[in-house]
């Protein structure tokens, strides 16, 4: 199976579908930036050890694709790879107080106006930025109606334009709560036995006007399809506003079995979730970085697991896969060909947008009390 992900296309912004190997391609070029940039700033040093690069190119499947990178680059990002990132002392980091020494980006001034931002013009629209503090209602990236002038909207057509309330009423959001950062702790073992799936925060008012308790079963429904997980019942969520909070809910890759708890319209992702296995197993020469660790180390590092992984590391357990995403169901944007909506201002998919309605299913799982964390 030829597992395909969903990249931009060269230098036009149109979406198109690309092989598994084009993923890696890019996710590697992101990293070696990152480490290039830390290897200038002296946080990785000239020369890299040779046992570093030798390591993660035994251990580690991106290391197929290590020669898209020069080779300093490469052993760069494999010094970064083998350590699980470039980490500063904390001394180094924060001041006497606890604020943090970094200073202000670009010109290490914080500005209320920037001549040069409003003398720069948004690409889409050909009109200039604000080049101060300013509150723009959530819209696409352009304009979404081939009727509508190109200078009605600064940045595209407002989304309750699209999605009106009296069909939305509520908008989705991410949030990591004191525990996850975004979905690299799913595998992390003592985690998981703290809070060891994920469910939808709704606020207390909203909870009672749509008749949902804590342990409720809700479909959230977005316009490209929906999830369903229990609900929590909490008045540090804002009324109107759905919380999920991120970590968990692996669906696309490494999966154990195939989610049940969501169903995607768009026809792309049909596409995409079509080709994910009904249940995957390991192979029996699956690469495995703690197979030749001590057997003491091995019972120290993954404590709960059963006797079989301490041995062989090839088990899949089950708890990783717990809880849900809502990333297959956020908004697409309508100007961009189906592209993730954008935050111009931030350069980056807007996780803080999706137009959301939010319908009980008449099922209740429970939630213990030490799991809500939030």
């Amino acid at each position: 199976m030829e597992r395909r992900v969903y990249l931009e296309s060269g230098k036009k912004y149109e979406g198109q579908w690309f092989p598994l190997h084009s993923f890696w391609d890019y996710i590697l070029r992101v990293f070696a930036n990152g480490a290039a940039d830390a290897q200038n700033r002296g946080l990785i040093p000239k020369d890299i050890p040779d046992g570093d690069v030798r390591f993660v190119e035994e251990n580690y499947t991106i290391a197929r694709f290590k020669t898209i990178l020069p080779d300093d680059e490469w052993r760069a990002a494999a010094y970064a790879l083998a350590r699980g990132g470039v980490f500063t002392r904390y001394e180094e980091s924060f001041d006497a107080k606890g604020f943090s020494n970094r200073s202000v980006p670009g010109r290490k001034i914080l500005y209320l106006w920037s001549d040069s931002l409003a003398k720069t013009k948004n690409s889409f629209t050909g009109k200039p930025f604000w080049g101060g503090p300013r509150r723009f209602e959530e819209a696409t990236y352009g304009a979404v109606r081939a009727s509508e002038r190109a200078d009605k909207w600064l940045h595209g057509t407002p989304l309750r334009e699209l999605y009106p309330e009296s069909e939305y009423p509520f908008t989705l959001v991410f949030e990591s709560g004191p525990l996850y950062t975004k979905h690299r702790g799913t595998g992390y073992f003592w985690l998981k036995q703290i809070l060891p799936e994920n469910f939808a925060v709704v606020n207390a008012e909203d909870a009672r006007r749509l008749g949902i308790s804590a342990g409720d079963v809700v479909r959230i429904e977005s316009p490209h399809g929906y999830i369903e997980t229990a609900a929590l019942v909490e008045p540090t969520v804002a009324k109107g506003v759905i919380v999920v909070p991120y970590g968990m809910g692996r669906w696309a890759e490494n999966v154990v079995a195939k989610p049940a708890y969501f169903k995607v319209k768009d026809a792309e992702m049909e596409k995409v979730v079509a080709t994910i296995p009904e249940r995957a197993e390991l192979p029996a020469d699956a690469i495995n970085p703690v197979k030749g660790l001590p057997t003491l180390v091995k019972r120290q590092l993954f404590t709960g697991r059963e006797e079989g992984f301490y041995e062989t590391g090839l088990k899949v357990d089950e708890w990783v896969f717990n809880g849900v995403t809502p990333n297959v169901i956020q908004l697409s944007d309508a100007s961009l060909k189906g592209w993730p909506l954008q935050s111009w201002i931030g350069a980056a998919q807007s996780y803080y947008s999706t137009p959301v309605r939010v319908v009980r299913t008449g099922r209740v799982k429970h939630i213990s009390f030490q799991h809500r964390v939030w």
